[in-house]
């Protein structure tokens, strides 16, 4: 599965991105580095991979390199694309926006993702013919429920997540909602938020998630590589 995805303007491109493309946090490090302008090259590998586990002491994608500093966890790779290359703000540098900011990608990190992805999703992609139990479906619906109607309270209030701006916050929690159209509970439930929708399409109008949208497939190639 290990292949490269260049996106480089010389032959040896300074940073390295690695990890699958369906991966949800793989690909907002991806959408990061777009949105700063940053040339990347994309190595395509399993989590279970020698070479991840090689980086991340729990085997776990996105991890990045870039000349002799190795990476791992989105948060802490976005970091230092924002800092280290010159180019627009990933996260605003005043305090109040900043800290807003630093909020929803806290909520995104600890509470919409493991519902949504590790467990949703994941149930989806654990079961051997793609149908899991009923009744872990069931129990997630609740919890599901608030995700959605938390972020859609929240967009109804301001166009981006963390207010007026695109930024960091948004690119944390886009490549989840992707996966989020996929499956029939929580497109039923996108289809009843219509704030996140509208949200949803200002953001897929950026070049950075046109640029970065993972092929549509199931099975083993997914389960390989979402989630990250």
């Amino acid at each position: 599965m290990k292949r490269r995805i260049d996106m480089a303007t010389s032959d040896k491109p300074d940073l390295e991105i690695i990890g699958a493309p369906w991966g949800n946090f793989v690909r907002t490090v991806c959408m990061a580095a777009r949105e700063k302008g940053v040339p990347y090259t994309q190595t395509v590998v399993r989590p279970t991979d020698p070479e991840v586990a090689a980086i991340h002491p729990f085997s776990l994608v996105p991890c990045a390199r870039h000349g002799d500093l190795v990476l791992f966890e989105s948060r802490a790779i976005c970091t230092y694309i924002d800092d280290a290359f010159d180019g627009p703000p990933l996260v605003p540098r005043d305090a109040r926006g900043a800290a807003i900011t630093e909020q929803w990608i806290a909520l995104v990190l600890t509470t919409i993702d493991p519902v949504l992805a590790r467990q949703y999703i994941s149930a989806y992609l654990a079961a051997p013919d793609g149908k899991p139990d009923s009744a872990t479906i069931e129990a997630l619906l609740p919890k599901m429920h608030k995700c959605f109607a938390v972020l859609d309270e929240r967009l109804a209030a301001s166009r981006y997540l963390s207010g007026d701006a695109f930024n960091l916050s948004d690119m944390m929690l886009f490549p989840l909602m992707w996966f989020m159209r996929l499956k029939p509970e929580s497109a039923a439930m996108l289809e009843e938020s219509p704030h996140i929708l509208d949200w949803y399409a200002r953001v897929a109008e950026r070049a950075s998630a046109r640029e970065t949208e993972p092929p549509v497939v199931t099975g083993p190639a997914v389960a390989c590589g979402a989630f990250g």
